[in-house]
């Protein structure tokens, strides 16, 4: 007797911060949202923080947007993992001279893995996802 599949594979919640940048990074987040590279663990982008089990934040940090981004990842539930997309939210990128930045994350906000590049590249955030959510 084989195994049967009873639906589709269960698809993850992602909430996506965008703290304002260039919008590249941002770009490849949505495109790994809407599966456009095979082999992706199936996300789907939800509309409240409250139902994320992954949350991306790409951009660049400034003290307001810092103090906004932490209020939303409050509003995830604690099991939820963080994700930091792109040079801009690890504090670099070819901005970062040029605007009053925090620096790398607000205080007390770990992530729980970062991607760098400019921007970061859809199959390398793929595969960090993958570890992440399985």
């Amino acid at each position: 007797m084989s195994a049967r599949r009873f639906g589709p594979r269960r698809q993850t919640p992602v909430f996506h911060i965008r703290l304002g940048c260039c919008g590249g990074c941002g770009d490849v987040v949505d495109m790994l949202l809407r599966g456009r590279l095979k082999g992706c663990p199936p996300l789907f982008e939800c509309a409240t923080p409250r139902h994320a089990e992954l949350i991306v934040v790409t951009g660049l940090w400034n003290e307001e947007l810092a103090e906004r981004a932490r209020a939303v990842i409050d509003q995830a539930p604690d099991a939820r993992k963080v994700v930091f997309a792109g040079d801009c939210a690890l504090g670099g990128g070819p901005f970062a001279e040029r605007v009053k930045h925090l620096g790398v994350q607000p205080e007390g906000l770990e992530p729980d893995f970062t991607m760098g590049g400019c921007p970061c590249t859809i199959e390398a955030l793929c595969e960090e996802v993958r570890h992440v959510v399985g």
